[in-house]
């Protein structure tokens, strides 16, 4: 879960996706927020951090994505008529963590929910200290700090006041992204990245996609889905040292190529937090739930 502490992070020598497209040079995390991300060397005083990644050139650092998932529902998802009212509300809490920790891992650092279950999300939510987004119909969930209501009313999406726009183009399947599309909805695949991969190949650029899935962060206010200052210390990295992924990062094209793979991330940050690091869960803790599944589904 989130520490709610500023802890300090150096990623340098790195490669970077800004708004202005990909970069050389250091991030420098200040507990939720980036506070500076350079071309070149960092600052001398900035090597005085808690954390340091030195990358060696080897690495690309791109912010983390926001579309919706499966959270409750991840681990039944694909299976036909599956009541979840016959688990308790404990069950419930214990599945949405198997889902939070499956977005995570694949770099949804910003989980959006559409579900039957919104109280179990706004409990996990608040219990865990993690932001995410539900997508509701208006005046049904109360607000905590830790949710972003996305709400619905006669067709609408709105956000606060502000129409996001038609519920039913707004959000969209990696199959059928139309330019109206503003949120991509992977829920029921078998694998996220599969689902982002399946995104990237419909739109077929990867700069128009990367904004496709950053862009609840920006709908919402909370950045500009990119690293750059102030921009949330939400961040997927990919190392080059995994020889499953290595590419010679000398063109910007390569680096394109990279991302629209869509493979799982080495690394991910969290509000400054390290979530995940090749291959070990560090985030939220998550039981044993096969006998529960045994026990309540027949």
């Amino acid at each position: 879960m989130a520490s709610g502490m500023a802890t300090k992070t150096l990623l340098k020598n790195t490669w970077f996706l800004s708004s202005s497209g990909f970069k050389y040079g250091y991030v420098f995390i200040n507990g939720s927020r980036i506070e500076d991300a350079g071309e070149g060397d960092p600052p001398p005083e900035y090597e005085l951090v808690e954390l340091m990644y030195d990358f060696e050139g080897d690495a690309l650092v791109t912010h983390g994505y926001s579309v919706v998932v499966d959270i409750v529902e991840y681990v039944l998802r694909g299976l036909d008529n599956i009541d979840l009212s016959i688990f308790t509300r404990e069950e419930l809490r214990k599945l949405a963590n198997v889902g939070l920790v499956n977005s995570y891992i694949n770099g949804v650092t910003l989980p959006v929910a559409i579900t039957s279950k919104p109280e179990v999300v706004a409990d996990v939510a608040r219990e865990n200290m993690m932001r995410i987004a539900l997508i509701v119909d208006r005046g049904t969930v109360s607000r905590n700090p830790f949710l972003l209501l996305l709400e619905v009313d006669n067709g609408k999406v709105y956000f606060e006041d502000r129409v996001i726009g038609e519920y039913n183009t707004v959000i969209c399947k990696p199959k059928t992204i139309t330019s109206e599309c503003r949120i991509l909805d992977t829920r029921q695949y078998g694998n996220t990245t599969t689902a982002i991969e399946e995104a990237f190949m419909t739109i077929g650029d990867a700069h128009k996609a990367i904004e496709l899935l950053t862009n609840t962060y920006r709908l919402t206010g909370v950045d500009s889905g990119y690293i750059e200052k102030n921009s949330a210390s939400d961040l997927i990295i990919h190392d080059m040292k995994n020889p499953l992924k290595t590419l010679p990062l000398v063109k910007t094209a390569n680096m394109e190529k990279l991302v629209m793979r869509a493979q799982q991330p080495d690394i991910v940050f969290i509000g400054g937090d390290i979530f995940y690091d090749h291959g070990e869960n560090l985030a939220i803790p998550v039981v044993k739930i096969h006998e529960i599944i045994k026990k309540r589904v027949k």
